[in-house]
């Protein structure tokens, strides 16, 4: 019988992770991120996502202080205490002159988009929004680090913005001010990934159990994103919001 995934152990678990989460994430798998990528999700579906997409984006600062606050301050934890730490103020925008917070540079990608400040930050959030949101915090409250951190969703969404950048110029026109988030998490994903992935390599030794709660993490991550794109999808209508540009 073929070992289950928490059933490997070493590199061969992490591997698989690894592996799994690039292959099936929704940002690879989902219709509607391979019709972004393809530059045919039309304009309105890609701007009632937004303010669903943002809503989560601004809860990430409040998710990785929990992930922070779960680290022991136990000398064996002593040198992950930086690795999270810069993880947390980088998308938090601190120190201020040097970042810039991740959820307004996502707001500027709106504005790009044709959509006012206002409208995302009040918009009203569907059930699936929130449902996702609540799962993501409550991961984050709950599990160990290098438990939530294992269901970091960073490698697959590298691979996505690499993809999306040339289309959002091209097919979306979107001016070049407003792509900073995209161009960022192109590049700053990948060093995320490296943490990640030793986090994943170190804590994966502890045992069946521990390795078995990574992959749920994992899945659940994956969830976060399904709910909030279905949710928009299930929505009725596919009319842009209230004071949208074309």
């Amino acid at each position: 019988m073929e070992k289950r995934p928490w059933e490997l152990t070493g590199d061969a678990f992490c591997d698989e992770l690894f592996r799994y989460k690039l292959e099936n994430h929704p940002f690879r798998t989902h219709p509607f991120f391979r019709d972004w990528v393809a530059g045919k999700l039309p304009r309105t579906t890609l701007q009632r996502w937004a303010p669903q997409f943002y809503a989560w984006l601004t809860c990430i600062p409040r998710a990785y202080a929990l992930r922070f606050a779960r680290l022991p301050w136990e000398p064996r934890f002593a040198k992950y205490r930086p690795m999270l730490l810069e993880h947390l103020t980088e998308e938090a925008g601190f120190p201020e002159g040097v970042h810039t917070p991740h959820p307004e540079l996502f707001l500027r990608f709106c504005e790009g988009l044709g959509l006012s400040r206002e409208s995302v930050e009040t918009a009203e959030l569907l059930p699936t929004t929130h449902l996702a949101i609540d799962d993501f915090m409550y991961v984050n409250h709950e599990e160990p680090f290098y438990v939530s951190a294992a269901g970091s969703s960073e490698p697959p969404n590298v691979d996505l913005c690499e993809k999306l950048l040339p289309v959002l110029r091209k097919v979306y026109k979107i001016p070049e001010k407003h792509l900073e988030y995209y161009r960022l998490h192109g590049e700053a994903d990948k060093e995320h990934s490296i943490l990640v992935n030793s986090l994943v390599h170190d804590f994966a030794q502890e045992g069946e159990a521990t390795r078995r709660r990574m992959w749920q993490a994992m899945l659940r991550s994956f969830g976060v994103h399904q709910a909030i794109v279905d949710g928009v999808l299930a929505a009725p209508g596919d009319s842009p919001p209230r004071g949208a540009r074309p």
